[in-house]
């Protein structure tokens, strides 16, 4: 994806680069928020920065540039929306385990395996990269890769694995909405529960959180059916004339960029506070009154087997 000088791709870059810095920023000052939701948000936080400075380098860089320049942008490319992919998955994954697994989660889901799990995705985004263009790069001629240049068995392999990554997320978002209901029908048979008014501010929660995932399928899910179709299709000429479609849904990853980080630097209460802390730094008497808020601001999402009676 090495594009011509072009003063909007630039203009976005600069814009993905700055936004997610200042998400970054806001994420690493917040304490109280639950580390496995803060560590999958600053990982993606990473790859939205990634991808700020992967375009206006891809923007700069001439077509014809060296073959180890072209695959050291390729490789953090794919490392980017890999990383992305597996961590929306994990958080996924993570809501799923807080959910069925009330008792066990945090110690199926501690700090230090959340660690290793969004370390683990920026070394398989770098392993995929040398499964995904296994062949073009010994026909190499100019950094334009495209599915075309990709043999075809790895063709197949790239698209069916992020079909796969998608149908999961899918299904566990599926699974928490029916589990949402469940809590929602026991809170109006006895709403004044502590316990149930405690699992209803967990079930804003948890939309928030799908919030984020959500909108990630929606917007990457385009690219994915388009990819696919063209690497299942036996007809060169129709595959042709979806390239252009495919190049429109790949604007709608980069808007997911833009938004992931309005959606869990705002959305949560104390990213929230951080957020207007650092915007009212030239008001000591703002800054203050939301440093207070934020100290009295937390978020869970872990659901005991307490806080949901058994339906008779």
């Amino acid at each position: 994806m090495v594009m011509q000088k072009d003063f909007v791709t630039i203009t976005l870059g600069v814009l993905l680069i700055t936004i997610n810095a200042f998400a970054l920023g806001v994420l690493a000052s917040c304490q109280k928020m639950m580390v496995q939701i803060r560590l999958m948000a600053i990982n993606l936080s990473c790859t939205d920065l990634l991808a700020g400075v992967l375009l206006i380098a891809d923007t700069y860089l001439p077509v014809n540039i060296s073959l180890i320049s072209c695959r050291t942008l390729l490789v953090f490319w794919d490392m980017a929306v890999v990383v992305s992919y597996c961590t929306t998955t994990v958080l996924s994954v993570d809501r799923y385990i807080s959910m069925t697994f009330p008792l066990r989660y945090h110690a199926l889901m501690n700090k230090t395996r959340i660690k290793a799990m969004m370390g683990l995705t920026w070394v398989v985004g770098f392993i995929f990269h040398f499964v995904r263009y296994a062949d073009e790069f010994q026909t190499y001629t100019v950094c334009i890769p495209n599915l075309y240049h990709q043999g075809k068995f790895a063709r197949k392999i790239d698209v069916t694995v992020f079909a796969a990554s998608i149908l999961i997320n899918v299904i566990l978002n599926i699974v928490m909405f029916r589990r949402i209901i469940k809590i929602s029908r026991v809170s109006r048979i006895n709403p004044l529960d502590q316990n149930v008014r405690k699992t209803m501010e967990n079930i804003r929660i948890f939309t928030r959180v799908l919030v984020i995932t959500g909108t990630f399928l929606f917007l990457y899910t385009p690219v994915v059916i388009l990819n696919l179709i063209i690497s299942y299709s036996d007809d060169k000429k129709f595959a042709l004339s979806l390239t252009g479609w495919v190049s429109l849904a790949g604007m709608l990853c980069v808007l997911n960029s833009f938004a992931n980080p309005f959606l869990y630097a705002w959305r949560f209460r104390e990213c929230r506070y951080q957020f207007l802390i650092a915007l009212c730094y030239c008001s000591k008497k703002r800054r203050e009154h939301y440093k207070s808020m934020k100290k009295k601001s937390y978020i869970t999402y872990n659901i005991s087997s307490r806080d949901v009676p058994e339906e008779s």
